[in-house]
């Protein structure tokens, strides 16, 4: 797997904005420009989650830039066969690295094959693809999320009722992050603190499932629950929706991921606990670094591997994360103003 004391970043560090520093580290010294136009093809799943456009395609064109590379940017609509057919026509424009964000990780490891075949290199960005040959992952651990917020979640409410609202079961990110979760909570599943009474995979990280979920857990328990652990911000907001209709919205601690504009308002307001947030502006800029450096035959130096089933270990350039919570929002808005809308 990976090590991650070779990972090791402080809250405080994270706050101060040093995830592009620390994870530079994984590349070694910083790539060169390329002395001539490097095609380099970048696929994102959708935009339906801002991030894509506003942070990760974003930083990564502007490094892409920098760097002399020549970039084809494209959305997947989270449609597989749009993905399959961007990825086809991308290898026929003929880019030299392909960035890959799959939007069903496991029918990606076909993409994968594909173009490597054609002899192009595919770094595995944000969702690792299972049992395939990638150059590299660059992304979240997604498990150590889960127990954040797990975590987070437990502390403020050590007993009672629980919702786990996790993401699409297609994609590793949720199945990790729904291990996170109960990585956190099973001590005091077992002691009898809290009872799950609803653990669902929401197809697509859909608001409405996450909403409906929410509201027959309600029904079954009388509004008694303590906590709803979503492992999105999507899906916080369909659980907030159930809340309020029951007036519950404030009273329940609820967690999200991503620390979107409209999560960072609720969290002010007090109806979102807490959202895990990273830097995707540091994930974007790593993406172009990392694919200049195995368009030129330089070999990526992450500073850890982790396991994708496929026999050897892959290079991770691993992104640090951190909860944001009502008490380190305005720390947060101040270091990342990127991102981050002040109140």
């Amino acid at each position: 797997m990976y090590d991650k004391n070779a990972f090791a970043l402080t809250r405080k560090d994270f706050l101060r904005g040093t995830l592009v520093g620390a994870v530079s580290l994984a590349l070694g010294s910083r790539v060169a420009l390329a002395a001539e136009p490097v095609k380099v093809g970048f696929i994102v799943p959708d935009y339906e989650e801002m991030r894509w456009k506003a942070a990760d395609q974003r930083f990564f064109e502007e490094e892409a830039k920098k760097l002399n590379l020549d970039i084809v940017v494209q959305s997947s609509n989270n449609s597989e066969s749009q993905q399959a057919n961007q990825v086809e026509n991308m290898l026929t424009l003929g880019v030299q690295v392909l960035v890959l964000t799959p939007v069903n990780a496991n029918a990606a490891a076909a993409l994968v094959v594909k173009a490597k075949r054609a002899g192009v290199p595919v770094i595995d960005y944000n969702f690792l693809i299972p049992k395939s040959d990638v150059a590299v992952f660059i992304g979240r651990d997604a498990v150590e999320i889960g127990e954040s917020i797990g975590s987070a979640a437990l502390k403020a409410r050590p007993k009672g009722n629980y919702i786990l609202c996790f993401g699409d079961q297609g994609m590793s990110v949720a199945v990790d992050t729904a291990k996170g979760n109960l990585n956190a909570l099973q001590p005091a599943i077992d002691a009898g603190d809290i009872t799950v009474i609803s653990q669902q995979y929401n197809k697509a990280w859909s608001t409405n499932s996450a909403r409906a979920q929410v509201e027959n857990a309600l029904t079954q328990a009388n509004n008694d629950v303590a906590a709803v652990v979503c492992s999105n911000d999507g899906m916080a907001y369909g659980a907030i929706q159930a809340l309020q209709a029951q007036g519950l919205a404030g009273k329940v601690f609820v967690t999200g991921v991503d620390c979107e504009p409209h999560a960072q308002e609720l969290i002010r307001e007090g109806l979102l606990s807490v959202s895990n947030f990273s830097e995707f502006d540091g994930m974007g800029r790593q993406a172009a670094q990392s694919a200049l450096a195995l368009a030129t035959g330089k070999e990526v130096d992450a500073a850890g591997t982790i396991d994708n089933g496929s026999g050897k270990p892959v290079p991770w350039i691993k992104v640090p994360n951190v909860n944001v919570t009502k008490d380190n929002i305005d720390e947060m808005t101040s270091d990342h103003a990127w991102w981050f809308a002040k109140a």
